[in-house]
């Protein structure tokens, strides 16, 4: 039975389709508007309508709905390469992850769900922009509790030591490869995200001179499928370069 507070994901069709924070708001739509408070005692999969009689269906959101929603003041990193990140990662439950440049909270919303309840992810943001609208995305997926949200620039370290992960998500990611280095446990893994190869060849180097092993460098793309009866096919656009992620271990020198 859905709740005040919950989330849910208002489903009409692929263009009308809506992640809402339960709060007894009235949400409008070009079908009309739905007072939210209807929602409240309804079950997943339950029908409403709006003042129209234009019926969504209310669903359970899925973190891909919750890291392609957040509102955006920055290039977010996609669900596609949010997903091999996970499983090249050490991420778990309990995990303690610094991540570097928060940008509007996709991948911070992912990292901190599979941390909790017990981990921590602890997000560097210099922008005060972006590091107030993350706090707002985090705060609307319920998953602020398991974030350390920290509006400064690192330079020579950061706060935090004996992490399981380091992400590196800014310009110039080989500037914080040393202090990534003190911080990450031996053995243990980070990763990076570089939009342009003359970046990923830079970083790669200053891995290789830092102290880091098992290094790899990836481009992810993906293709959906149109699903229309008598013209299935393809999509004619794709998602395709976001940037190239690379991988590397840390080794005692």
């Amino acid at each position: 039975m859905i709740r005040e507070g919950d989330l849910v994901l208002l489903y009409r069709d692929n263009q009308r389709n809506y992640l809402l924070k339960i709060n007894k708001d009235r949400f409008h739509t070009d079908k009309g508007f739905i007072d939210t408070t209807d929602i409240i005692g309804k079950n997943f999969g339950d029908k409403i309508t709006t003042n129209l009689n234009e019926e969504f269906y209310i669903l359970k959101p899925t973190l891909y709905d919750l890291t392609m929603k957040v509102k955006r003041q920055t290039q977010i990193i996609y669900p596609k390469d949010i997903g091999i990140i996970l499983m090249k990662a050490n991420i778990f439950s309990g995990a303690r992850i610094i991540e570097v440049g928060s940008g509007s909270g996709a991948l911070t919303s992912a990292l901190a769900n599979f941390v909790r309840p017990n981990g921590k992810v602890y997000s560097y943001e210099r922008n005060k922009i972006f590091f107030e609208n993350t706090r707002k995305n985090l705060e609307k997926n319920n998953l602020l509790e398991w974030v350390e949200l920290k509006n400064k620039e690192v330079i020579d370290s950061f706060d935090e030591e004996d992490v399981d992960f380091v992400m590196i998500d800014i310009g110039s990611p080989w500037e914080l490869i040393p202090p990534a280095y003190k911080s990450l446990k031996a053995g243990y893994r980070l990763s990076t995200i570089c939009p342009s190869f003359e970046q990923l060849t830079k970083t790669v180097a200053k891995l290789e001179e830092t102290g880091f092993t098992n290094i790899e460098a990836m481009e992810i793309l993906t293709r959906r499928i149109l699903l229309k009866k008598g013209i299935t096919r393809p999509e004619q656009r794709i998602p395709s370069h976001t940037g190239f992620l690379i991988f590397a271990s840390k080794i005692i020198k």
